[in-house]
């Protein structure tokens, strides 16, 4: 992880301390640092950065500034991700697997098995919390602390129940089909599994319907209002001088909204139901991004920021006409295209290095119900494991689907067949999980290959309740998806379109208010001295002094920053949103609204050009 060893450092340092809810968070998301590292890591940067705003006060006051919101919002930062991000994203993987592993259970019970030896069986396929849990389930049971699987999950049902009540509902009434007659548990097990799916469809239609007036709230409170707000700051900073200051605009619209606003988004994405999400992790052949890559992004963004740090500290409250011109504005804006570009280097690499994986383990998952479906009629016909995998090879190939992911791993495998004296379970337990990209698709494999011991009838029945599960998560996954759409939408056109726009615009609004005022007072000055009055005779109106007023450079870094923040903040809410907890999807989302930043940066700079330059120095003064 990208912050481990602020995390390390955290936990060495002398100012941390334990806070229970954030432990008891942490713990139970089973995230690897407790809270006394998390507060290490956060009051320790806002220790750090303090300490530097006391040696910066020595060189210039935007120092003191700059690092301490600098630390301000890392602190945060380094608090939020763990305790929210993190948490948010591991809860709705949880529920994700909750669904699985009722459906490998239902499975297991469908063959005949016990429940104990589902809930065993089952616990090699989860992830996480829900993987946690089950092997201490089936760790009680080995170790005889209680006699009842019943008993056993008993300490459990509070935590399933106050998180997803269907999933315990569902266990139960599989352990009840699991000691009833054949007839009684395949009815039962098809009711089970009936509901389930009926409550997730319902769940995520509630989901949507709340989230969709959710989300207008999000952007009202988070987009509109303080946009708006920041167009009027000239006006109103020409009656309260003394209250509109850099220090308190900079802390409500670089600190406050943000940090409320992702708060707002992480609690509403993390109601979503989320069933079939890729996890490029879990991939053999995901590799992370280099580190130097890393640093060669946090050095563009230190090289862009030079001249507009110069830029801010150069400032000279009696030259304020110098911040209203071009070059001004212009140095300024390149601070917040450094971090632009050093956002865009990370995104870029990181979906151009995992494009072609993801695409792989999601064209080998969504072609699942076909693979099961040749397997179940191979079984059928009672072939065995070993014939099967060429023939499905062949019919791939016959079909023209040669170059599909499932052709090469499955090539691969009948190869190792022929040269090595390994069988085919043997293969799929050492072998497979290094060549196939979908873990998925591995640990379905290497079910349908055990149950072959039983019987090829158990097995093929096996495949045909295992297709069906899948298909059932498929339809279940776009449906909700489609009831999200018009939401992820709404979300989408903000990031990249209005909350560029309305930035941009509150910064030319400014300077235009400024501007237009001192229009006025200069005219009608100028009608004064055209009555023949003299200089010592003429009113000065001074409707505006832009000496008082907060300067447009420092508007305009604010404006920067906040925009980037949103772009951010609502592209992760998007992404949890449209598809769940997926960092390829997360990445290309962030890359791609990304066009917002240059569609403010040319509105920013060429408005700056043509309404201000043009028409106030240039037409207007004629």
């Amino acid at each position: 992880m990208a912050l481990d060893f602020v995390y390390e450092l955290g936990l060495a340092s002398p100012l941390k301390f334990s806070i229970g809810y954030v432990d008891k968070r942490l713990k139970f998301v089973e995230y690897k640092y407790d809270s006394r590292a998390i507060t290490g890591a956060s009051v320790g940067v806002l220790a750090l950065c303090v300490i530097l705003a006391l040696f910066g006060a020595t060189i210039s006051n935007f120092f003191v500034y700059f690092f301490f919101f600098a630390g301000v919002i890392l602190s945060l930062t380094f608090y939020i991700y763990p305790v929210n991000i993190v948490y948010s994203q591991r809860l709705i993987e949880y529920t994700e697997e909750m669904l699985k592993a009722i459906m490998r259970i239902a499975t297991f019970i469908q063959m005949n098995q016990s429940m104990e030896y589902a809930v065993l069986n089952t616990t090699k396929e989860l992830r996480g919390t829900l993987k946690t849990q089950f092997q201490d389930i089936t760790n009680q049971l080995r170790l005889r602390k209680k006699n009842t699987l019943g008993e056993v999950i008993e300490e459990y049902t509070p935590i399933w129940n106050a998180i997803n009540p269907d999933f315990i509902k569902s266990f139960k009434l599989l352990e009840t089909a699991s000691l009833s007659t054949e007839e009684d548990k395949a009815k039962i097990i098809d009711e089970v599994l009936e509901t389930l799916i009926i409550s997730y469809h319902t769940a995520g239609k509630r989901f949507a319907e709340d989230l969709s007036n959710k989300a207008k709230t999000l952007i009202a409170v988070g987009v509109l209002f303080p946009i708006i707000s920041l167009m009027l700051l000239p006006l109103v900073s020409v009656f309260l001088p003394t209250l509109i200051q850099g220090t308190l605009i900079t802390f409500v619209y670089d600190v406050a909204f943000p940090t409320f606003i992702l708060l707002m988004a992480l609690d509403f994405s993390s109601r979503r139901i989320q069933v079939n999400t890729i996890n490029l992790k879990e991939s053999p052949f995901y590799k992370p991004l280099p580190k130097p890559l890393f640093i060669v992004a946090a050095g563009i963004v230190v090289i862009f920021a030079i001249p507009g740090i110069l830029q801010l500290i150069s400032i000279d409250p009696t030259n304020m006409k110098r911040e209203y011109l071009f070059p001004s504005i212009f140095f300024v804006w390149l601070l917040g295209m450094g971090v632009a570009t050093g956002i865009l280097i990370i995104t870029y690499n990181y979906v151009r290095k995992h494009a072609s994986l993801w695409h792989e383990v999601d064209e080998t998952e969504r072609d699942l119900p076909h693979l099961l479906q040749t397997f179940s009629t191979y079984l059928t016909l009672n072939m065995s494991v070993e014939s099967i995998l060429p023939e499905v090879v062949d019919d791939y190939k016959t079909h023209g689907f040669g170059s599909h992911p499932i052709v090469k791993f499955f090539s691969m495998l009948v190869h190792k067949l022929k040269v090595s004296k390994m069988t085919v379970l043997e293969l799929t337990h050492d072998l497979l999980p290094k060549i196939c990209p979908s873990r998925k698709l591995t640990n379905i494999l290497s079910n349908i290959i055990s149950f072959t011991d039983i019987s090829q009838e158990s097995a093929a029945q096996a495949t045909k309740m295992i297709r069906k599960q899948t298909i059932s998560i498929y339809e279940l996954d776009d449906y909700i998806k489609t009831l999200l759409a018009e939401t992820v939408a709404l979300i989408n056109v903000t990031t990249a379109f209005l909350a560029p726009i309305l930035s941009a615009a509150a910064v030319l609004m400014s300077l235009a208010i400024v501007k237009s005022l001192t229009f006025i007072s200069s005219v009608l000055e100028g009608i004064q001295k055209s009555f023949g009055s003299s200089d010592s005779q003429i009113t000065k109106l001074q409707l505006v002094n832009i000496e008082e007023i907060i300067a447009p450079t420092i508007l305009t870094v604010v404006v920067s920053i906040y925009l980037l923040e949103m772009i951010l903040v609502l592209s992760l809410f998007q992404s949890n949103v449209k598809v769940g907890n997926d960092s390829f999807q997360l990445a290309k989302t962030i890359n791609a609204s990304m066009l917002g930043w240059f569609i403010y940066s040319v509105i920013l700079l060429g408005g700056h050009v043509i309404a201000i330059q043009y028409l106030f120095e240039s037409v207007l003064s004629t």
